[in-house]
């Protein structure tokens, strides 16, 4: 068994071997958001194959991400994937350690995240945990009197999947305490399989918002836009009268002084980071959600 490195864009028989592996063991399909166009050069998939079948894989994200402002070339880890008949083999390992020395000279650092199962497997590649924050904000400002124009984005309509390819081209980083931008494939994978009904486009921000309303709690998981917007105005023509409290599901730069942070909850996935520069000290942050690899 060897390890390949696979342009599954090109490849038929290897990216349905793929998306039979990420379906089984994850329930993700990536046929999709390679059908609309989305899964570019930024997306490489290392696996391992077996009679003509990927039994096991880790592909690699390349990014940029703003840290404390500071722009880093960043690798982030993710479907990390091992077929059920082949674990305990070692195959994980050896695709981590091939990624790591692969692609060590081309970027600042590596992170991935992890979920409780498998926190005792990347500290023996180097990595280390990073704690993140959670950022609420109790909603006492008053809500606008005329409730603010959302159009919904629907990503099966050619015409508004263009517009959402147009927005993120020319997007800036949603904090500079951990921002991440040039990796447009990472959201529209999200558009298409997690939060199809959550896309808005505000006219008076010219942005696109992800938004999601949960009984008096409203999560807003991203804003799309060249510009800054106002989070506290945007959250108030957002909110509905049943509203009392907003997640931001990434780091509120302008609200850090009215927002109350918690460490992340014990059932969220957790950061590993293996930095090969300095990273100085950092701010509460929580990495953007639909930055997740």
């Amino acid at each position: 068994m060897m390890i390949h490195s696979y342009d599954f864009k090109n490849r038929d028989e290897y990216r349905a071997g793929f998306n039979r592996l990420s379906k089984l063991v994850f329930g993700l399909d990536f046929e999709a958001w390679y059908q609309k166009g989305a899964w570019d050069d930024r997306y490489i998939c290392h696996s391992i194959v077996a009679n003509d079948e990927i039994i096991a894989n880790v592909s690699v994200s390349k990014m940029d991400v703003v840290i404390n402002g500071e722009i880093k070339r960043a690798l982030q880890i993710g479907t990390v994937l091992t077929h059920p008949e082949h674990r305990g083999k070692g195959l994980s390992k050896q695709l981590m350690e091939y990624v790591l020395e692969t692609y060590g000279d081309t970027c600042d650092l590596f992170f991935l995240f992890a979920n409780s199962s498998v926190l005792d497997f990347y500290p023996k590649f180097g990595f280390t945990i990073l704690p993140e924050h959670q950022f609420h904000l109790n909603l006492t400002v008053q809500l606008q009197e005329q409730p603010m124009l959302l159009d919904k984005l629907d990503v099966s309509k050619e015409e508004h999947w263009d517009f959402i390819k147009q927005k993120l081209r020319s997007r800036r980083p949603i904090s500079e305490h951990f921002g991440v931008y040039n990796v447009p494939g990472l959201f529209q994978f999200y558009a298409l399989n997690v939060f199809p009904e959550c896309l808005y486009y505000s006219r008076t921000d010219d942005a696109i918002i992800v938004l999601e309303h949960e009984g008096d709690l409203l999560h807003v998981y991203d804003v799309i836009s060249d510009k800054e917007v106002n989070l506290e105005t945007l959250v108030s023509r957002i909110a509905t009268e049943q509203t009392r409290k907003v997640r931001f599901h990434f780091t509120p730069d302008q609200l850090l002084n009215k927002v109350y942070v918690e460490p992340m909850g014990k059932h969220e996935d957790v950061l590993f980071v293996r930095p090969l520069s300095d990273l100085g000290e950092l701010p509460v942050f929580c990495v953007p959600t639909l930055a997740h690899a």
